[in-house]
C-alpha cells in the first residue's frame, strides 16, 4: 500500500482567496503566493505542517540566504519559482525538480520508506495503539478529554490526510512519561522505556510570523545564515539515522534537522475502508520512544522568546526558553516579542525570526506597513507532562515599526501593555478588599474563582487589537493611539467595576471591624482604585484635552 502521496495528496488546508481547500506539498509550495494562509483548525498541526515540511523543504531546495540582501532578493520575486539557488555548484533546482527527486520519500504508507516514520516498526508483543494516540483533544489512555464521547476502546477512524497532520505533530508536541518499547530497540527494559521527554515544540513559546501570503510567511521564518547550512544538515526524509527504531540522545546538526526533528517513531497501520474516499483509514497506530535533544538549541531555534538564566548551573544553558501562560493574550507578552537588540540589562529577547525582521525593516528591506500577524501556540502539560491539559493558541496584529528599539510605536504598545497589566492588578486588589470588607478573612487564591482582573483584561483584548492593527497602518499615529487607549481603557474599566461596586452588601460600609480606622471598607477601596486609574492612566480630562489637539 504506497498511498498516501504527500506531495499531490489533498491533506493540507489552506485559504486561496478567500476559498477553503486541501492541498499537496507541490501545490502549497508552487502556489504559494496565491494562497492567503494555512487554514487548520488544530493550532498544533499548523505549527507542525509548516516547520516539519514546508519549510523545511524551501530550506533544502534553496539553501539559507547569506545576506540581508540576498534574502531581500527572495522577497522581492514575490514567488518560489523565480528564486535561484546560488551557493553550489551544481545544477540549479527548484520545488518541481526537488519533488520529483525525492517523491519516494512522501509516501504516507510506504512499505519500506513510509514519511516521518519507521517501516515495520513492531513491539515485542505486536501491540498496536489506537490513533488517538497522536491527538491530544481525543481520548487515550490516561488522556481522556473532559467532553469527549470517545474512549480508547472507541477509536476514531481518520483519513490519511488527518493522519499525516496528527503524525507531524505527535513529532512535535507528543506527551513524555513511559513509551512502549521498540522490539528490537537495545535501551528497552521490561517492555518500556523510561524518561520519555515531550515533543520538543512542547518545551518552547511558539511565535510564528505570518505574512500576507503563504510564500510571505515562509519567508519570514527563512534565516539569514552568513555561511549558510551545515554540511551534514539535512531534513528526516534524507537521513537515514531515523528511518530505524534505534533512537538516540544527541544535538542537532542543524536547523533542517531541527526543524523535522524525530522525536518518536511511529507507525501509521492503515486499513482497507470502502466507506473512505482513498479507500485506506488509520484506527491504529505503533508509538515508541524517539530522538532526545540534547545541549541549547538557542543557536538554531527561529520561533522562540528566550529569557536569561540570572545565575546558570555548570550543565545548564545561560538562556531557557520562554513558554506560554494559559489564559494570557499574546499582546501581554510584547515585550519578550519586540526585545529584538536586547542590551545586557534584558532579561528577555525576541525570537530570531523577529530580531531578523527588525534589522531587514531597519535596512528599508521590508516596509513599515507590512501586514504582519504573530501566532503563538503553546501546551501546558499536566502530571509528569504525560498528558496535556491545555492548549494555548492566539493571533494578533503586529507593527512592524514596533520592532525597532528607538520606536515611538514600540513605547506605545508596551506602555499599553505596562498599563493594562497595573489596572489587572488593581482591579484585583479591589476585589480583594471588597471580600475583605464583608467579612472574609482570607483573599481568593490566584487559581481559584474567577478574579476582577482577570475579567478586566480579558475585555481590553478587542481593543488591544484594533490599537495594534491601526499602528501597522499609521505608525506615525503612536501618540493619539495611546491617548485614545487611554480614554477607552477608563471606561472599560469602570464598566467591569462599576456592577461589582454596586452590589457590594451593606457590610462593606463599615467593614469587618468598623472600629479600625483603617479597616477595609467599600469607600476606600473604591477611592484607592480611582487613585489607580489616575496615576497609571492620567485624569480623563487631561487626556481628552491632549487628544483634541494632537
Amino acid at each position: 500500500m504506497n498511498g498516501f502521496n504527500l506531495i499531490d495528496g489533498q491533506w493540507i488546508p489552506v485559504i486561496k482567496r478567500g476559498r477553503r481547500l486541501e492541498v499537496g506539498i507541490r501545490k502549497a509550495l508552487v502556489d504559494a503566493h496565491t494562497i492567503d494562509g494555512l487554514a487548520l483548525d488544530d493550532p498544533l498541526e499548523a505549527v507542525a505542517v509548516l516547520r516539519q515540511v514546508l519549510l523545511p523543504v524551501v530550506l533544502d531546495v534553496f539553501g539559507a540566504p547569506r545576506t540581508d540582501e540576498e534574502w531581500s532578493q527572495r522577497w522581492e520575486a514575490g514567488c518560489f519559482d523565480r528564486i535561484i539557488r546560488k551557493d553550489r555548484a551544481e545544477d540549479e533546482e527548484g520545488i518541481e525538480s526537488y519533488l520529483i527527486r525525492q517523491a519516494a520519500r512522501f509516501h504516507l504508507f510506504h512499505p519500506t520508506a513510509p514519511f516521518a516514520q519507521v517501516a515495520g516498526l513492531r513491539t515485542a508483543k505486536d501491540e498496536t495503539k489506537p490513533v488517538s494516540l497522536l491527538v491530544p483533544r481525543l481520548a487515550s489512555g490516561n488522556n481522556v478529554p473532559l467532553f469527549s464521547s470517545r474512549t480508547e476502546n472507541d477509536p476514531p477512524s481518520l483519513t490519511p490526510a488527518a493522519a499525516a497532520r496528527a503524525l507531524l505533530a505527535a513529532h512535535c508536541w507528543d506527551t513524555a512519561a513511559i513509551k512502549t518499547g521498540a522490539a528490537d530497540d537495545p535501551k528497552v527494559k521490561t517492555g518500556k522505556t523510561m524518561g520519555n521527554p515531550t515533543g520538543p515544540l512542547g518545551q518552547f513559546g511558539i511565535v510564528l510570523p505570518l505574512g500576507e501570503t503563504l510564500f510571505h510567511t515562509l519567508m519570514l521564518s527563512i534565516p539569514v545564515l552568513r555561511h549558510g547550512l551545515r554540511q551534514k544538515d539535512r531534513p528526516q526524509w534524507r537521513s537515514e539515522s531515523s528511518a530505524t527504531s534505534r533512537w538516540e540522545t544527541r544535538a542537532p546538526e542543524g536547523l533542517l534537522d531541527l526543524l523535522t526533528w524525530q522525536s518518536r517513531r511511529i507507525r501509521l497501520v492503515p486499513e482497507a475502508d470502502p466507506t473512505a474516499v482513498e479507500d485506506v483509514s488509520v484506527r491504529r497506530v505503533v508509538l515508541t520512544a524517539g530522538d532526545r535533544l540534547t545541549g541549547s538549541v538557542h543557536a538554531l531555534e527561529p520561533h522562540t522568546a528566550w529569557r536569561q538564566v540570572d545565575k546558570p548551573k555548570a550543565d545548564e544553558p545561560p538562556v531557557r526558553p520562554v513558554r506560554h501562560q494559559p489564559g494570557r493574550s499574546a499582546w501581554r507578552g510584547l515585550e519578550a516579542l519586540l526585545t529584538t537588540t536586547p542590551l545586557s540589562s534584558d532579561k528577555v529577547f525576541a525570537p530570531t525570526a523577529l530580531s531578523q525582521l527588525a534589522r531587514l525593516r531597519d535596512d528599508g528591506y521590508v516596509p513599515d506597513d507590512l501586514p504582519l500577524q504573530v501566532l503563538t501556540v503553546g501546551v501546558k502539560y499536566g502530571t509528569q507532562s504525560a498528558v496535556i491539559d491545555e492548549v494555548m493558541a492566539d493571533e494578533i496584529p503586529l507593527p512592524v515599526t514596533a520592532l525597532a528599539r528607538d520606536s515611538a510605536v514600540r513605547e506605545t504598545v508596551l506602555a499599553v501593555a505596562a498599563q493594562a497589566e497595573s489596572l489587572r492588578i488593581a482591579a484585583n486588589r479591589l476585589g480583594d478588599d471588597l471580600r475583605e470588607a464583608a467579612g472574609a478573612t482570607d483573599k481568593l487564591p490566584w487559581d481559584k474563582g474567577q478574579r476582577l482582573g482577570e475579567i478586566l483584561i480579558h475585555s481590553f483584548n478587542p481593543t488591544v487589537h484594533r490599537l495594534l492593527a491601526g499602528l501597522q497602518q499609521h505608525p506615525e499615529d503612536a501618540k493619539r493611539a495611546e491617548l485614545a487607549w487611554r480614554i477607552l481603557a477608563r471606561r472599560l474599566a469602570w464598566e467591569v467595576v462599576d456592577p461589582v461596586l454596586s452590589a457590594a452588601g451593606p457590610e462593606t460600609f463599615l467593614g469587618r471591624d468598623p472600629g479600625e480606622p483603617f479597616g477595609a471598607r467599600l469607600a476606600g477601596a473604591e477611592m484607592s482604585f480611582r487613585r489607580t486609574l489616575n496615576d497609571v492612566l492620567g485624569k480623563d480630562e487631561d487626556n481628552r484635552l491632549a487628544l483634541a489637539a494632537a
